[in-house]
């Protein structure tokens, strides 16, 4: 089995806050970076099946990430998430290693329906069973932190 781990990489502070309560909450491990470089560090020594990151950072961006990343690791899902994704080209991102892409704010149900659909394509192609299904519970503690963070 896959471990239930994401990469979320993000320059505000509060997406990353928000983001880590809600995967959390969802079951995943979430590890958290502020930045590209700093990203890159942490997969020198950890693996991730789902990396998701924010396009639009302070150095370097989202794209070169994704493509630096690539080079090396052609095994993770990698999702660009951002609120101008519109100024990219859809074969822009295909082309440096995107696997899809989310548009901020991003709701809880297509935030859950893109993570699950990424576990699941791992296991697809490692010939693994289907990811297990989350308890209600989680659904409802993510609604509930969505409705309460601003």
């Amino acid at each position: 089995m896959i471990e239930r781990k994401i990469l979320f990489i993000d320059d505000e502070e509060t997406q990353r806050d928000v983001m880590q309560r809600i995967l959390r909450k969802m079951g995943y491990t979430v590890t958290l970076s502020a930045s590209s470089v700093e990203a890159l560090g942490v997969l020198k020594d950890e693996f991730f099946p789902l990396i998701i990151t924010d396009l639009n950072m302070d150095g370097m961006d989202g794209t070169i990430l994704c493509k630096t990343i690539r080079e090396t690791n052609t095994d993770s899902i990698i999702y660009a998430l951002s609120g101008f994704i519109e100024t990219y080209k859809t074969e822009t991102l295909e082309k440096v290693g995107f696997d899809g892409y989310l548009r901020k704010p991003v709701t809880i149900k297509m935030l859950k329906q893109a993570i699950e659909g990424a576990f699941d394509k791992l296991h697809r192609t490692l010939h693994l069973p289907p990811s297990p299904a989350k308890p209600r519970e989680a659904e409802q503690a993510v609604d509930f932190i969505v409705r309460v963070t601003p």
